[in-house]
């Protein structure tokens, strides 16, 4: 029992070297998670060395046989820590400036579910046309309610001392449409060819109808979205990733409400 103690004791951490080495290798070559290069051979060289490790402290090895393999072994492990490292800071690139783009999405979604409520306001429903809808922006008019006095009067109010009007205006004389991006608000920011870094044009896809609500009320619905994929692809080749098959979106088409996919 003590023999066994003893070597449990001594290749306990190569073991657990050897198991880190193991692991890192069979999440590297997750289809699903596949990591880089330099992620692998980390992985490879660790095995490497709890192996040499076992063997020295089981006394197959010798040490100046360790210290002569161990320097050859030197310049390479510099290497890949200096590729786990620059690895690393390339992740970090990648997330950094999938953020910005993922944000500029939202901000034109939102663009998109702004537009779709001033519509709504005034034809009573959504529209799944962005040729309709850029043209309420530039053409269309709402009412805008006009007050003259003070209304939380609520004696002037009775004496008809407080005017309350109600005016069509122009969509487009509205303070808010100034920061509007009309003419690009169907199109995806960022989405290029990845060889020609040219746009493709590619657009939101808008959606409309009606559906009922479990009150048994017919409620108009509106979905505007894209896929990571669409403005992230040249991003994915650049930096070796994946490509994301998952939604960003704007409203929805199975319940009556206007948050994003995000919540906001």
């Amino acid at each position: 029992m003590k023999h066994l103690s003893y070597w449990i004791s001594k290749l306990l951490l190569p073991g657990l070297f050897a198991l880190a080495g193991f692991v890192m290798l069979v999440t590297g070559l997750n289809p699903g998670k596949f990591q880089s290069f330099w992620y692998l051979t980390a992985g490879i060289f660790m095995l490497l060395g709890s192996v040499i490790w076992g063997l020295l402290v089981a006394g197959k090895l010798s040490m100046p046989w360790v210290r002569k393999y161990a320097a050859v072994l030197f310049i390479p492990a510099l290497l890949v820590m200096g590729g786990i490292v620059y690895s690393i800071r390339r992740s970090i690139r990648f997330e950094e400036i999938k953020v910005e783009r993922e944000t500029i999405i939202k901000n034109r979604l939102l663009k998109i579910r702004e537009a779709q409520l001033a519509y709504k306001e005034v034809k009573g429903e959504y529209t799944n046309s962005f040729e309709d809808l850029i043209d309420f922006l530039k053409n269309g008019k709402t009412v805008v309610v006009k007050v003259d006095g003070n209304i939380d009067d609520t004696l002037a109010v009775a004496q008809g001392r407080v005017k309350i009007d109600s005016i069509w205006v122009p969509i487009l004389g509205l303070k808010y449409i100034e920061t509007f991006p009309i003419d690009s608000l169907r199109y995806v920011p960022f989405a290029m060819d990845p060889e020609t870094r040219k746009p493709t044009g590619e657009e939101f896809l808008l959606q409309a109808g009606r559906i009922e609500t479990p009150e048994g009320l017919e409620v108009p619905v509106f979905a505007a979205s894209t896929n990571y994929g669409i403005f992230l692809e040249d991003l994915l080749l650049e930096y070796g990733k994946f490509s994301m098959d998952s939604l960003i979106q704007v409203g929805s088409m199975t319940e009556p409400n206007t948050n994003g996919s995000w919540r906001n």
